[in-house]
């Protein structure tokens, strides 16, 4: 059974470390520090699978893999009409559940991480 939902990752280049740091809004407890972005996304994806695992294991919630809030951070790169067009949920209700703060059935979690599978990082130094 596969514990680990795509969850979003973000990356920054710490001037402190002399590393990438890869974090996610839905695990603001961890992090994954590397020499290359790809290092830092991978680790943190290994990270991430743990404590999904030990949380699931220890009977704790998992955060859930898509929040509203992650779609309120992707701000003015998100372009409601084009998900809501690739991911089949009517613009109406993807935008009254962003705007409102409402909860994505899991299938239309679902519909938008496929949607979303596509979309590279941006990563900046």
């Amino acid at each position: 059974m596969n514990l680990t939902p795509r969850y979003p990752i973000q990356l920054h280049w710490s001037e402190d470390d002399a590393e990438w740091v890869a974090t996610s809004p839905a695990w603001p407890a961890l992090s994954a520090l590397a020499n290359t972005p790809e290092e830092a996304v991978a680790e943190m994806a290994t990270v991430m699978r743990l404590a999904s695992e030990a949380n699931a294991e220890l009977g704790r919630p998992v955060p859930e893999s898509l929040t509203v809030a992650d779609l309120k951070l992707a701000g003015s790169l998100l372009k409601i009409a084009a998900l809501a067009s690739a991911s089949g949920i009517p613009v109406p209700t993807l935008h009254s559940k962003i705007r409102r703060g409402g909860r994505f059935t899991p299938g239309e979690a679902a519909a938008i991480h496929n949607a979303l599978a596509g979309v590279r990082l941006s990563i900046t130094k």
